[in-house]
């Protein structure tokens, strides 16, 4: 498959996806009634999707360059495609039951370890934005706007 073709499925794919994620964004319900309510979020980034995908597709189709038509031959990015929705199935079946912050940490964690190749990976770096990200984003969520997030088997 060539980079051209590729990154036209790419873009079509998250172009549909961005789609549905706003047609279903527009079934929440308020659970708080604030002037941004539950649905704005979702709507909000499936709009960043589409527009993302649309200019992606855009700069594709457009793309003269002849290096964009040779095939690609390398697998490496398979292993961090199917571990990334791997770990984003554990991540959703473990949000509710051990909490936000606890399963967002390990998710970051095991996310960035992934990704990361032996000459940019930063352990302790990569523990310490797991626990410090995941903590602000509760913190703005539950004192900032008063929406609770899940507090899982530990109280946290």
């Amino acid at each position: 498959m060539t980079i051209k073709t590729r990154n036209t499925i790419a873009s079509v794919i998250f172009l549909l996806f961005g789609g549905f994620m706003f047609y279903a964004s527009l079934g929440v319900k308020t659970v708080m009634s604030n002037d941004v309510g539950s649905g704005y979020v979702p709507r909000f980034i499936a709009v960043l999707i589409i527009l993302t995908a649309a200019g992606k597709l855009a700069l594709t189709l457009l793309d003269k360059n002849p290096n964009s038509r040779k095939k690609e031959t390398s697998k490496s990015d398979s292993l961090g495609g199917f571990g990334t929705i791997g770990l984003m199935l554990l991540y959703m079946l473990a949000f509710n039951s051990v909490g936000f912050i606890l399963s967002t940490v390990c998710y970051l964690f095991a996310q960035m370890m992934l990704l990361s190749d032996n000459t940019n990976r930063r352990p302790i770096l990569f523990a310490i934005l797991s626990i410090v990200v995941p903590v602000a984003v509760y913190a703005l969520f539950v004192y900032g706007i008063s929406m609770p997030l899940p507090v899982g088997i530990f109280g946290f």
